[in-house]
């Protein structure tokens, strides 16, 4: 029987004699190379790292990451994304983690019930929350970008603020803001609304069911290029006094990790300051590092919203005291309930590791 060409028999050849010597040393030459890199990476110094949203909040990081600067300190860093911001805390003080991502209020909440919390690094070093809002709403009460503070503030009076939830970091800012300029208990003079992430207030307030909220670049910006909003006011731009150099969200550890880790703890602190600083001298190839984090982000948002985030990068790795008080004055007069009483911000923060982890820094 004849068979077609391409499944008619193919003679097999061995390599023989110096041939088959090349082929092994080669294979061994593989595998060495292979076994010296999985020594090296278990070699390493594995700091476990949580977070609780893929979003700009954690730019530092993705950048260090996607640059090898935590390669570069001898670190193996495995970034966790929990998707839930209160078992953050939960993962460092239970061993489950070494650092974890937060907002700065986090701690302010965890020490108060003394819980050995403190915060590592700032991962911004302004309030990102920019507040935004549908223009035909805005235009009805008259507010253009000219208006004063006073007076924008004052429109939100009978609006649908679309939070979260109640009691969240927008709605505590919201509070700051009406009780700061307005005068009066933004409880009483607007309607809550508690709508959940970002996804589902946008959707909200494209449909008119809320008026206005805030988040953090490239919500807004998205809200903008579809249309229907425009920005009310940019604490990244210094448009509220209150938050300039505001402590947002920082990384934090505990008083054991730091005990017992302080020399791998240096090192992630200089290796998320090198990112700092590529983000200020380099731009696009932070956003090139940091872009597999947030892969499925539309190009012109991951531009526009990088783009916005770029002021508020620290330019310190310390945590700022003053940043510290701004944050928890807010909270307070927005009526959080355990920023009432006194706090110590110098033991809140481990700037003393910081700063001798930076007498090493390349």
């Amino acid at each position: 029987m004849n068979m077609p060409a391409s499944a008619e028999p193919r003679s097999i050849r061995f390599a023989t004699g110096p041939r088959l010597g090349r082929l092994a040393a080669a294979g061994l030459a593989f595998c060495a190379g292979l076994f010296t890199l999985a020594c090296e990476t278990m070699a390493q110094p594995k700091l476990t790292v949580v977070i609780s949203s893929t979003s700009f909040a954690w730019l530092p990081l993705y950048v260090a990451d996607g640059a090898g600067y935590f390669r570069d300190e001898s670190l193996n860093v495995e970034i966790s994304n929990v998707k839930d911001g209160a078992v953050v805390v939960t993962a460092i003080l239970s061993g489950n983690a070494d650092i974890a991502g937060v907002g700065a209020n986090a701690v302010f909440a965890a020490r108060v019930r003394n819980q050995p919390v403190r915060l590592l690094t700032p991962m911004n070093s302004e309030y990102t929350s920019t507040i935004f809002g549908r223009k035909d709403v805005f235009g009805k009460k008259g507010i253009t970008e000219n208006s004063t503070l006073e007076q924008k503030i004052e429109a939100i009076k009978g609006m649908k603020v679309g939070v979260i939830n109640f009691n969240s970091g927008q709605h505590l800012m919201f509070r700051f803001l009406m009780q700061r300029y307005g005068g009066a208990d933004l409880d009483k003079v607007a309607e809550v609304v508690p709508v959940g992430d970002a996804g589902s207030t946008l959707a909200a307030m494209s449909r008119g069911l809320v008026d206005i909220t805030a988040f953090s670049p490239p919500v807004p910006q998205r809200a903008v290029t579809e249309g229907y909003a425009s920005v009310l006011l940019d604490p990244i731009r210094g448009d509220i006094p209150e938050t300039r150099g505001m402590v947002f969200t920082a990384m934090a550890t505990t008083e054991d990790t730091i005990a017992k880790r302080r020399t791998d703890l240096g090192a992630f602190v200089r290796a998320i300051d090198r990112a700092n600083k590529l983000i200020y001298s380099d731009t696009p190839k932070a956003g090139e590092a940091a872009r597999k984090y947030l892969a499925t982000m539309q190009s012109d948002l991951y531009d526009s919203g990088l783009k916005a985030l770029v002021p508020a990068t620290p330019k310190s790795p310390e945590v700022s005291i003053a940043g510290l008080k701004a944050y928890y004055e807010l909270l307070k007069i927005g009526g959080e309930k355990y920023a009432q009483g006194e706090f110590d911000f110098e033991a809140s923060v481990a700037n003393d590791l910081v700063r001798e982890a930076m007498k090493g820094a390349r």
